[in-house]
């Protein structure tokens, strides 16, 4: 495909040889994104102020909304580009339509979220200081971007760049970056959708590692919610005050989960570590319980809630690193080694 300023170019490929055909669920959600990533670029660029809720200005959606301008086949090759034929801005120094400039500074997002360490102070910085605008760029990339368990090579081009692949072990470093909040309101939490009211009320419980909140929902998202009862969710919202009640507006802010993610570590009160890279948790429920589990690292529990269940597997893991971190090397087995140095792994060294 020729490329110009104008071009966002998506490349999608199946990895698994037995499904080699790409989810119509993952096309749709990955193209969303991006569109949804021009929308909230655009928005900036025109100087409206940062909102939690409603609907983008008229101007926004005709500058940068995309249309689809070539397909190949094989794996999946599409090219998009603003749909507006727009005119230059009257304005020397700004180079380029709205459009182009929403797509340039897209792919300068794309670039530190592919390569740089402080994902979230550069992409804030080049927001100029816009912690909303910083925060939702990152958290569309994040949806896009696949994990190791998910069987697809994924690429992405902004405007005359080369496509950038989406390594999956860079998907741990912007969901780090995404752990900060933008502002001191916003709040999301991953857990168990475990209750709902689809009354006057229209709200959900979810079960988090950090205790229950009560989610509260618009009438639109009703059929969505019903659909996760029982699952892991990731909800992001506004608190209301100092409550555990968390006010969600899309569809984009209740997304499902396949894991919890373990990230940090409590040796004790005075001594907490980030993981470099986070343990993904299996979650089960049965019999009232919980099943919380990850083979590779030997982390089996079972709790009444995550917030227990999240504490017994810190304490199985700080067992664990007190079994073969801590322990004189001369006395572990070949095996015992290499789960050493897997444990090290996880935090680079950085210990």
């Amino acid at each position: 495909m020729d490329k110009t300023a104008k071009d966002i170019n998506f490349y999608i490929k199946s990895l698994d040889k037995a499904h080699p055909k790409i989810s119509v669920n993952i096309l749709v959600t990955n193209i969303q994104a991006i569109q949804n990533l021009m929308y909230l670029i655009g928005d900036y660029l025109e100087g409206y102020k940062a909102r939690n809720a409603g609907d983008y200005p008229k101007s926004v959606k005709e500058n940068c909304e995309l249309v689809i301008t070539e397909v190949q086949q094989g794996s999946l090759a599409i090219q998009m580009r603003p749909s507006q034929t727009q005119r230059a801005l009257p304005i020397p120094e700004l180079e380029g339509t709205y459009g182009e400039r929403a797509i340039k500074m897209a792919n300068s997002v794309l670039d530190i979220a592919s390569s740089d360490h402080l994902v979230y102070p550069r992409v804030l910085d080049l927001f100029g200081g816009d912690e909303h605008r910083a925060y939702h760029s990152l958290q569309e990339l994040e949806g896009i971007w696949p994990d190791e368990d998910l069987p697809y090579h994924i690429e992405v081009g902004f405007g005359e760049k080369e496509r950038v692949e989406l390594k999956p072990e860079r998907k741990p470093i912007i969901r780090d970056a995404l752990v900060r909040p933008p502002e001191p309101s916003a709040k999301t939490v991953s857990g168990r959708l475990v209750e709902i009211s689809v009354e006057r009320k229209r709200q959900f419980a979810v079960d988090t590692p950090e205790g229950r909140y009560i989610c509260k929902y618009p009438r639109e998202l009703e059929e969505y919610v019903i659909k996760r009862i029982k699952n892991l969710v990731s909800v992001s919202g506004i608190l209301e005050g100092s409550k555990k009640v968390i006010n969600i507006e899309t569809e984009m802010a209740f997304k499902p989960l396949k894991y919890l993610q373990f990230s940090q570590v409590k040796f004790d009160k005075d001594n907490i570590k980030e993981l470099a890279k986070s343990i993904n948790l299996e979650v089960d429920f049965e019999d009232e319980e919980y099943i919380l589990y990850n083979n590779d690292f030997n982390l089996l529990v079972t709790s009444k809630n995550l917030k227990e269940g999240m504490a017994e597997i810190n304490r199985e893991f700080v067992l664990l690193w007190s079994d073969y971190v801590e322990e004189d090397i001369n006395n572990l087995t070949e095996g015992g080694i290499r789960f050493r140095e897997k444990l090290l792994s996880l935090f680079n060294g950085a210990i």
